[in-house]
C-alpha cells in the first residue's frame, strides 16, 4: 500500500517533532514503504492529504493528536467527494488529547512500534464520520469530524486549551475547563435530533462519534464509531455547587442519569441559538460566533487502518 505519513511536529507540545527519528526507524523496521511530509501551519495536513491522494497515496497517516487526525480526515473525505481519489486513514497518536484512539482496541498513545506494525499489516475497518455545516456570521463552514463536536462551553474549553503551553493531556483540559467556567455564560439553545427537540439554556451540547472528548471526559459513553449514528450529550445550566459535584461524573460517564443531562443518539442533529456560541470539532475550534450547526452521520465513510 502506497503510504504517505503526515507529521505535525508541534503536536503534543512538540513531542511529535522530537520523536521523528524514532518514528522513521520504527516504520523502516516494520517494512513500511512510505514518504514523510511535515505540516507548518493550521490546516496544512488537509492540503498535504489532498496532494498525497492526487499523487496516488492509498493510505495517509496522521502523526499527532486529534486535531491532526481531523485535518487528514477532512482531506481524505474531501478528496473522495471531490472525485480526486480515496485513501485509508492511518494513525500514529502523539497528541495532547488523543481522544479518538480510546475507541480503538489495542491502540495506545505514543506507541510508535505498535503504530508501525498496524501500518505494515494494512488491515482496515470501516468507521463513521460526521459531516457539519456551521452558520457563523455571514458565512457557512462545512467540515468533517471523526471523534466529536462540541457546541458551548466544551468548545470554549478548546479555545482555552490552545492558550495553555505548559501542560498536556487531561491536565491541560482540566485547567482549561475551569478557565472556561469562569467566563462562559450558558445561552438558550434548541437541539433537534431526528424527530425529537430540546429547548433549554445549555452549558453545552456535545455530539460524539467516539465516547471520549477533552482529553479524557467520557461525555458519550454509549457512542460507537461504526453504528451509523452520532450520540448527543446536552447539559443544562448549573449552579456552581452542581458543577463542582457533577464534574467528576464526566470522567467516568456516570453523568448520563442526571436530570440536568439529556442523552440521545441520532443520524441527524441540529443545534441553534439566538445568541452566538463556539463550535469545535475533534478539539479544534471551527467558529466562535456560530448561530446554527447541522450535523449528519456518514456511516462507514472512512477506512481506518487497525
Amino acid at each position: 500500500m502506497k503510504t504517505c505519513v503526515i507529521l505535525n511536529p508541534m503536536a503534543g507540545r512538540g513531542l511529535a517533532g522530537q520523536r521523528r527519528g524514532e518514528l522513521e526507524a520504527a516504520l523502516r523496521g516494520a517494512g513500511v514503504d512510505y514518504t514523510l511530509l511535515t505540516t507548518h501551519s493550521r490546516g496544512g495536513a488537509t492540503e498535504l492529504t489532498f496532494q498525497a491522494i492526487d499523487r496516488g497515496a492509498e493510505c495517509v497517516v496522521a502523526v499527532g493528536g486529534d486535531g491532526t487526525i481531523n485535518e487528514v480526515v477532512n482531506g481524505i473525505v474531501g478528496s473522495r467527494e471531490g472525485g480526486l481519489g480515496d485513501a485509508a486513514l492511518g494513525i500514529v497518536p502523539l497528541g495532547t488529547g488523543s481522544d479518538f484512539i480510546k475507541a480503538l482496541d489495542g491502540v495506545t498513545a505514543n506507541d510508535l512500534a505498535g503504530a508501525a506494525r498496524r501500518l505494515a499489516g494494512g488491515r482496515t475497518r470501516p468507521v463513521d464520520v460526521g459531516r457539519i455545516a456551521v452558520e457563523a456570521g455571514d458565512r457557512e463552514l462545512q467540515r468533517y469530524f471523526i471523534n466529536g463536536l462540541g457546541a458551548g462551553i466544551d468548545a470554549q474549553v478548546a479555545v482555552e486549551v490552545s492558550r495553555i503551553t505548559w501542560l498536556t493531556g487531561l491536565a491541560a483540559y482540566m485547567v482549561a475547563s475551569f478557565r472556561a467556567l469562569a467566563t462562559y455564560r450558558p445561552a438558550p439553545m434548541t437541539v433537534r435530533y431526528d424527530e425529537r427537540e430540546l429547548r433549554r439554556r445549555l452549558y453545552f451540547a456535545t455530539v460524539g462519534n467516539g465516547s471520549t472528548q477533552g482529553g479524557g471526559f467520557v461525555l458519550t459513553p454509549g457512542a460507537r464509531i461504526d453504528d451509523g449514528k452520532l450520540d448527543l450529550c446536552a447539559v443544562q445550566s448549573l449552579r456552581l455547587d452542581q458543577v463542582i459535584r457533577y464534574y467528576p461524573k464526566l470522567l467516568d460517564g456516570s453523568h448520563t442519569t442526571l436530570r440536568e443531562v439529556t442523552m440521545g443518539a441520532a443520524q441527524r442533529i441540529e443545534i441553534g441559538s439566538t445568541a452566538t456560541f463556539p463550535v469545535a470539532t475533534d478539539g479544534e475550534v471551527v467558529a466562535t460566533d456560530a448561530r446554527r450547526v447541522q450535523i449528519e452521520a456518514m456511516p462507514g465513510a472512512l477506512r481506518l487502518v487497525v
